[in-house]
């Protein structure tokens, strides 16, 4: 059932593009927040702050409201030492709740789309007097994947056993989940929906202003990083063995690396002294622009060094009808359910890369054949503008439901699957302060190693006869 009026929906999503970068679950977030607005409805945004600060502005038309990350409780308590993952995540959870009451009084929302990474959509599931859908992507945003990483390993099991625990809640408290790149996921997913990340194919399209003129020489564009020696040499050996085939190559690099124009120059020369003669670099920050132009400028790409880029460093060329050669040692590529037109060798060596370029460059015919496969795949499983339909017409269908289900009876149903996944938290519970308290009391540990001594004493004293 298709909506008949514009929809006010509120979104919660700890990535929301240009803070964070311009990759990753944010930016399918802010794809369909942008398609979903163009369409006439009202969209609210909650997400995290970075450089531009916490506060309230108006971004394409959207309301975002960004929010700063307290650290609620003092950083040299037990719970930060013992379970400092779980704080920070519960610390995020604890801003977007708080965000999402103080929107609530003055927005009442007809649907609330939150993010399911953590339990952002908890509060709002609970309090709404609305449906909530859990959006629930294959990765994590990429700047709180490194944030938990720097937080290292907590030594007690308890802590991801807490942080699996809220996450299940949470998709067991919403009215229905929309799971992001992972179809099987979404087969074994009780009342779920299934999407795949979104793109502009608009702007991303073969059709359009290039970005720079190549003199109609064959043109390469290579996006990867500069600054890790490994890459450097790898482009610096495939490049040498293309440029023996063609000696005319127009090559760009983007490098994520990299993010002012002043250091373009720079690096060009490093690349040079690197045995890498370029025509040109982009910074990071310029390519946001010109990305569309100057995959529509080259005749294919080699992506390398992508783990942070996913998906779009390899959706962006494709959908403008770019083959590439892609690296393939960071992702499994599971957002992608057709993969004929990505050259992807087993063994990611300078020589087969170099080979399976000069054949796109080389041959015309293959270079079209699977450009034009490539965008015609984007078009069928990436657009945004199919997925902005699809995802009005789950908010329309969970509205409805929603409407007919007595919510009394459904949010008491929602609890007892939710009270179900909290029973098993007791007994981690116990064995955690148990831990605790054997890693910071000596006498605890004197006695649990007495009271391991007495227990075998005993069992031996059973056996005798």
């Amino acid at each position: 059932m298709a909506s008949k009026r514009p929809l006010k929906v509120g979104m919660i999503t700890p990535h929301f593009p240009p803070e964070f970068g311009w990759y990753g679950p944010g930016r399918d977030s802010m794809e369909l927040a942008l398609e979903l607005a163009e369409r006439g409805h009202q969209v609210e945004v909650i997400a995290c702050a970075d450089k531009l600060g916490a506060g309230e502005t108006y971004q394409d038309g959207m309301k975002v409201i960004r929010i700063s990350l307290p650290k609620y409780g003092p950083s040299d308590s037990i719970i930060a030492h013992s379970l400092p993952k779980a704080r920070l995540l519960m610390n995020i959870n604890m801003a977007f709740w708080e965000a999402f009451l103080r929107a609530s009084k003055n927005t009442e929302y007809d649907v609330v789309d939150a993010s399911g990474f953590s339990a952002e959509s908890l509060i709002p599931s609970l309090l709404s007097d609305c449906p909530v859908v859990a959006r629930v992507h294959d990765r994590s945003p990429e700047f709180l994947e490194k944030e938990l990483a720097s937080i290292g390993e907590s030594v007690f099991k308890f802590e991801q056993q807490l942080i699996n625990s809220l996450r299940s809640i949470t998709s067991n408290c919403a009215s229905s989940q929309t799971i992001i790149g992972n179809a099987q996921l979404a087969n074994e997913t009780e009342n779920s929906g299934q999407l795949n990340y979104s793109l502009d194919t608009d702007s991303f399209s073969p059709q359009g202003l290039l970005a720079i003129d190549t003199q109609d020489r064959p043109s390469l564009l290579v996006h990867t990083s500069i600054g890790n020696e490994k890459y450097k040499n790898l482009v610096s050996d495939v490049i040498t063995r293309v440029k023996e085939k063609i000696p005319d190559l127009w090559l760009t690099i983007v490098a994520h690396d990299i993010y002012s124009e002043s250091s373009e120059g720079k690096t060009k020369e490093a690349l040079a002294a690197a045995g890498i003669v370029c025509d040109m670099v982009i910074n990071h920050n310029m390519s946001r622009l010109l990305m569309p132009g100057l995959w529509r400028s080259s005749w294919c790409g080699l992506i390398l060094d992508w783990q942070d880029l996913a998906p779009y460093a390899v959706l962006e060329p494709l959908a403008c009808g770019r083959p590439i050669v892609a690296e393939v040692e960071f992702t499994n590529l599971d957002f992608l359910k057709d993969r004929e037109f990505l050259l992807t060798p087993k063994e990611f060596s300078a020589t087969l890369v170099a080979e399976k370029l000069v054949t796109l460059l080389q041959d015309e015919k293959q270079r079209q054949t699977l450009g034009t496969k490539a965008r015609e795949y984007i078009l069928a499983n990436h657009s945004r503008k199919e997925n902005g339909a699809l995802l009005v017409k789950m908010y329309a269908e969970c509205i409805e439901k929603y409407k007919i289900a007595p919510p009394r009876a459904a949010r008491i149903m929602q609890m007892e699957r939710s009270l179900d996944l909290l029973r098993s938290l007791p007994g981690g519970l116990e064995q955690w302060l148990y831990d605790l308290l054997f890693v910071h009391s000596f006498r605890f540990r004197v006695s649990h190693w007495l009271k391991k001594i007495r227990n075998a004493k005993a069992a031996k004293r059973k056996e005798r006869p």
